[in-house]
């Protein structure tokens, strides 16, 4: 996505430099392609350039150093407050940050406003964020120790500089999102690679051969139980056959057996209506039903609910006091006749109604009625329960003696073995039909496979470690496709960083070739820093023009990104002979370029710069007050600025003849 940003101008008061106010526009609707700042030494050119880098880098952002802002302060004035504002212009919208000192704080508080509004800190777009940080920003707010800077790899990083003007850095943070999003597709496994994946795959085959050995082992049950039942059905035919062979004695067992059956079922008939009445409050005590019944006569003592619902509100509209002791006017009446209807409605009678009839057919006239009735249910199953002892005790004494005949013991006696061994039967067909829906699948990893029975709880077991297998078969897929991607985004990106860096190289040093002919300097390689051929660094002027070389053609590649070039005395310590080339190659360095300059050195590099700009030139002086003469020129000139403690002035005439003492500052 393109980004071009141009600085529009700035504001500052209460700090360190004099006050002033710079328009990079000046009535124009595009900023100058060359803004020069005339500041002598000593005016506050440092604290301008560092504020400057400040507000794009954020670098004061949260600061709490007492020390550290009281740099800024502007000296004996003992100001509290003092205010840095840059106005800037991204892709065509109007972009502000601010920095605000306290200095009886000592902090630094930032506002950015940005399309919807202001906010707090320090907040610029995202399409600025690479490039706005404390290393980028010295890559084009420059000045002369930065040139030293780029050839020492301890102090800044031309490559990262690289990385991120042309978004190679992209290829690294993909390789990290592909990292990124494989761990959280296996943030819950616990094993990874191909030992998780193997450990799955041995738990789910152990469950596998269980779940069929168990299921087999039951089927065997079952045909065994299938069997003896047949064998329990034949021998009870045939001990019926021998009992009735006597006639009598049938008789009386079968009569037996049918009053054992009837009282079975009498019993079990009188036993669920006990426990019916048993749920009943009123049926356990006479409390209960007392209390139902206090309920009961209560509701009918004071009316309700017919009453109160068609009679109440009516009667207390026709009184001449409410029931809260004001008086009722006509109003009044008016309205609690037409709020009747919200309060004991017809839910509320219905209610109410059933409530009663509930009461009133629950516990009956008498309150100990329930009770008793209970009472003699339960005698009556007392007594059912006793015929029906003597009536099983009958039963077995005529069994008895049936089986005196030894064809007749020899069928009971291998009835009741069958009976013995259908019952052992069921009881292992048991353990294969316990659930196993409940057990939490980490459990079933320290499980035992060959202690478990329960078929249930091995198709539970042996469908959580399929699915596992599965889950630990794509990660295992997924994490092949992580590591190919990762190599080649790896790849790529040192191959990226290497093959741009050697154009970069390349084209500098044409740059370098052009600027200083005679000069036997050249960039071998970038690596961190800017690293000569032969040497660890060149002199002062061939450092700075190495500099602008390498920033010119950073800038050049950069396509569809253009920042503003801003610089601090962009040629003194270069040789004149080479001061007119810097200043034909400074305008062709970005869309806009600000230079801070002072007076020497205006010669040979101004005409340059003027004829590269094609005229497009903004000229600012800006100095303190107290010199007399330069105060006495700028009061002379019309829409000169002054200060508390400054002039800014603009105008090329003004720019060209002023000359300040070079004092540091």
């Amino acid at each position: 996505m393109a980004t071009t940003l141009h600085i529009l101008g700035w504001k500052v008061e209460g700090l360190r430099c004099p006050d002033h106010e710079i328009d990079f526009c000046a009535g124009r609707d595009r900023p100058f392609l060359v803004s020069l700042i005339q500041m002598p030494n000593g005016t506050g050119k440092t604290t301008t350039l560092e504020l400057l880098r400040a507000a794009l880098s954020g670098s004061l952002d949260g600061i709490q150093n007492s020390a550290a802002v009281e740099e800024f302060r502007k000296p004996g004035t003992g100001n509290e407050r003092g205010e840095f504002a840059l106005r800037l212009e991204l892709d065509a919208r109007p972009l502000t940050l601010i920095l605000e000192f306290d200095f009886e704080m000592g902090r630094v508080d930032y506002k950015t406003t940005w399309r919807d509004g202001q906010e707090h800190g320090f907040r610029p777009p995202q399409q600025l964020r690479r490039f706005l940080n404390k290393t980028f920003v010295n890559f084009f707010v420059f000045d002369g120790e930065l040139a030293d800077d780029l050839l020492d790899s301890k102090k800044t990083d031309a490559r990262k500089a690289i990385e991120s003007l042309f978004q190679v850095d992209l290829l690294d943070r993909m390789r990290q999102s592909v990292e990124n999003y494989w761990e959280r597709r296996t943030e819950n496994e616990t094993a990874k690679g191909q030992t998780g994946l193997t450990q799955s795959l041995n738990r789910f085959r152990k469950w596998a051969a269980r779940l069929e050995l168990l299921k087999r082992s039951k089927d065997a049950f079952e045909r065994e139980l299938s069997d003896v039942e047949d064998q329990l059905k034949r021998w009870g035919a045939k001990y019926e056959e021998e009992i009735n062979k006597e006639k009598v004695r049938a008789k009386r067992i079968s009569e037996a057996r049918q009053l054992v059956e009837k009282l079975k079922n009498g019993v079990a008939e009188t036993t669920r209506s006990v426990l019916d009445n048993m749920r009943e409050p009123q049926a356990l005590s006479p409390v209960f039903a007392r209390a139902l019944m206090d309920l009961k006569s209560g509701l009918d003592r004071v009316k309700l609910p017919e009453s109160a619902a068609r009679e109440w509100f009516e009667e207390l509209a026709d009184e001449d006091e409410c029931v809260c002791g004001r008086p009722i006017g006509e109003d009044v009446r008016v309205i609690i006749r037409e709020r009747a209807t919200n309060y004991l409605g017809s839910d509320d009678v219905i209610l109410l109604n059933r409530i009663k009839s509930d009461i009133s057919e629950a516990a009956g006239a008498s309150a100990s009625g329930p009770s008793e009735e209970l009472s003699k249910r339960l005698r009556e199953l007392a007594e059912q329960s006793r015929q029906l002892q003597d009536a099983e005790n009958d039963f077995v004494l005529l069994q008895r003696e049936a089986e005196e005949d030894e064809a007749v013991k020899a069928m009971r006696f291998e009835i009741e073995r069958l009976k013995e061994q259908r019952d052992k039967i069921r009881e292992e067909l048991r353990k294969y039909e316990d659930g196993g829906d409940r057990i939490p699948a980490d459990k079933m990893k320290s499980m035992d496979p060959e202690g478990v029975f329960s078929i249930r709880v091995a198709e539970t077991a042996k469908a959580v470690f399929q699915q596992e297998v599965e889950r630990r078969e794509e990660i295992r897929k997924l994490t092949r496709r992580r590591d190919v991607l990762a190599r080649i985004l790896k790849r790529a990106y040192a191959e990226a960083k290497q093959e741009i860096a050697e154009e970069i190289r390349d084209k500098t040093n044409e740059r370098v070739d052009r600027l200083m002919p005679n000069n036997d300097i050249r960039v071998d390689r970038i690596d961190g820093a800017l690293l000569l051929q032969g040497r660890p660094s060149g002199s002062a002027g061939e450092n700075l023009s190495v500099g602008y070389a390498f920033l010119a053609t950073l800038f050049d590649r950069s396509g569809e990104h253009h920042l503003p070039f801003v610089v601090d005395s962009p040629v003194i310590p270069i040789d004149r002979d080479i001061r007119a080339p810097i200043g034909n190659l400074l305008p062709r360095l970005a869309g806009q370029v600000i230079a801070f300059i002072i007076s020497t050195e205006r010669d040979v590099f101004l005409p340059s710069l003027k004829a590269a700009s094609g005229g497009g030139v903004q000229y600012v002086t800006l100095f303190r007050k107290g010199a007399t003469r330069p105060d006495e020129w700028a009061t002379a000139v019309p829409g000169a600025v002054e200060t508390a403690d400054g002039f800014c002035v603009s105008g090329e005439d003004f720019f060209i003849e002023f000359q300040g003492e070079d004092e540091d500052g």
